[in-house]
Order: C-alpha cells, then sequence, then structure tokens
C-alpha cells in the first residue's frame, strides 16, 4: 500500500529571487573607505614607480577570490532535489556577497586612481555608474536599456574618465541619476543573477560554474571602473615607459 503523501517539488523563480536580493543589495553600497585606502597603499608601497592601471589587478585580487567564494551557497546543490532548493533559497545571499567585493573593487580603483572619494554621494553615484556599465556589458538579453535607465546621463557609460564629468554636474543632475538608484541596482542583479543559476547544477559542476562566471563578473567590474575613475585622455609618458632606443641621454660635449 503506498502512502498518497509527496513532498512537493522545489521551484525557483528569478524575478522574486531578485526582488529579495534587492532588499539585501541596497545595504551593501557603502564600503570603508579606511579599510580599502590601507590595501592600495601596501600594493603602491611595493611598486611605487608603476602606473594606477598596472595595478588594478593586484589591489582587487582579494576581492576576486572572496567573491568566487561567494558561491558556497550552491554547495548543497551536489545532492540533487533538495539540496538544490536549498541552494536556490541563499542565491539571494550570495548575490549580495557579490555586489559587496564589487562594490570594494570599485573603490580601491577609485583611489588607486587618486580620486577624492570622501563625497559620500559622489561616490555611491559613481559605484552605480560603474555598476550600471558592468551589467550593460554583461546582459545578453537586451532587457537592460541605459537610455531607460539613465535617461540623457546615459551617455557617460562607456565614458572614459566619466568621473570627472560626473563631479561636473550640477546638483539637481546628480539627483536625476540617484533617482534611478533602484533601477540601476536591479540592472546589475538582473545581469549578474541568472547565470548564478548555474550554481545549482547538481554533482559538484554547480560551484565550479558560478565561481568561474563570478571571476568574469569581477573582471568586467574592475575594467568598467578602471574606465570610469582613469584619466580622460592618455596619461603623459615618461621616460621610464620609453623603450630604451628612445630615450637619448645628453654627453657633455669634448
Amino acid at each position: 500500500m503506498s502512502s498518497g503523501f509527496t513532498f512537493p517539488k522545489p521551484e525557483f523563480d528569478i524575478e522574486s529571487t531578485v526582488e529579495r536580493a534587492m532588499a539585501l543589495i541596497n545595504r551593501t553600497l557603502q564600503p570603508s573607505l579606511e579599510e580599502a585606502q590601507q590595501v592600495v597603499d601596501k600594493v603602491r608601497a611595493g611598486r611605487p614607480l608603476v602606473a594606477p592601471g598596472e595595478l588594478v589587478g593586484q589591489v582587487t585580487r582579494g576581492n576576486r577570490i572572496r567573491a568566487a567564494r561567494a558561491v558556497s551557497y550552491s554547495l548543497p546543490s551536489i545532492l540533487p532535489g533538495y539540496g538544490t532548493a536549498i541552494s536556490a533559497a541563499a542565491l539571494p545571499v550570495a548575490l549580495r556577497e557579490v555586489l559587496k567585493e564589487a562594490v570594494s573593487a570599485v573603490i580601491k580603483v577609485g583611489l588607486l586612481y587618486d580620486r577624492d572619494l570622501t563625497d559620500p554621494e559622489l561616490t555611491r553615484t559613481a559605484v552605480l555608474l560603474v555598476l550600471t556599465d558592468g551589467a550593460v556589458e554583461l546582459d545578453k538579453t537586451g532587457r537592460i536599456r541605459p537610455d531607460a535607465i539613465l535617461g540623457p546621463h546615459a551617455r557617460l557609460l562607456e565614458q572614459a574618465g566619466a568621473y570627472d564629468a560626473l563631479a561636473a554636474l550640477t546638483a539637481q543632475e546628480r539627483q536625476e541619476i540617484a533617482a534611478s538608484q533602484s533601477e540601476m541596482l536591479r540592472a546589475w542583479a538582473l545581469a549578474v543573477g541568472p547565470p548564478l543559476l548555474a550554481g545549482l547544477l547538481p554533482f559538484g559542476l554547480g560551484p565550479m560554474a558560478a565561481a568561474n562566471y563570478v571571476q568574469h563578473v569581477l573582471k568586467g567590474t574592475v575594467t568598467a571602473a578602471a574606465r570610469v575613475f582613469g584619466p580622460a585622455t592618455p596619461a603623459p609618458v615618461t621616460v621610464e615607459e620609453l623603450p630604451p632606443r628612445e630615450v637619448q641621454q645628453d654627453h657633455p660635449r669634448p
């Protein structure tokens, strides 16, 4: 005689997951400037003559590692069935952790380029711009439309030295961007979240796929941050950067 009781089948809805994640994400945009500065100073002390662009990877290495570890939420998926359901329920927390490391990496890149990040509103706007820039790059569905999110300020995306343009905006223009914060964060969550579903694949395949994807997300974030905080025009070439054959030394005439 068989029992009439059956376990409910676990289901997963990316839209509801993003909504749950948003409540956590909104509290993750205020990293410690002091801690970020300590990391930047330590890296610079070891290579004081190296250009900032060459140090970006070293400064953000810890963020990439910690973001990859955030996919530990998917470890229960090793057990098919309800292990997958447990992993799915923890996805919003993992998404928040990835965002936390992404924001921290953005701040470090800004400090590496000697940007003044003491204005919390300007810094927050710059971080949101970087995240939106990264979301647009990641989106393969066409759902994320920069013009719909930022209006005329969408021109700042993909613009080198956009931080200077942000700083030059009027208070009203900055407020227009700040008013789109929820849409910018949602765009980021929708771009990053769905591919993390690969982490729910059973038998240990998911965590590896998710970790690789998170590394890709952080790499894109760092690239966007370097574009936003870096110079709008190429930095002047120094003598140290010239090939040996192009460096002429003055010799005293006999």
